[in-house]
């Protein structure tokens, strides 16, 4: 029950997370990282897709690590399990 609640929510905050960049103020990003922060540790399949996409996009990769780093523990922990070590 717990779980589903968990998905249902950061599902529902990474779309507004998505709507809400386009906005001025770039609160945004923050609630599409909040919204990852559910969806990585309750879908295993989320933490490889944002994984895939760090690889691929260098500037999602930057925009990651540099909210990782800015985070507290348990939270950064989080965002560190699809962290992708590549020489650029």
């Amino acid at each position: 029950m717990m779980r589903a609640l968990c998905q249902i929510l950061g599902v529902s905050l990474c779309l507004f997370g998505i709507v809400a960049m386009i906005l001025p103020i770039p609160f945004g990003i923050i609630i599409f990282v909040i919204g990852l922060m559910f969806l990585i540790p309750t879908t295993p399949s989320a933490a490889k897709v944002v994984r895939r996409v760090r690889t691929r996009l260098r500037f999602f990769d930057r925009l990651m690590t540099a909210v990782t780093v800015r985070l507290p523990y348990p939270y950064r922990r989080i965002l560190r399990e699809t962290e992708v070590h590549q020489d650029w």
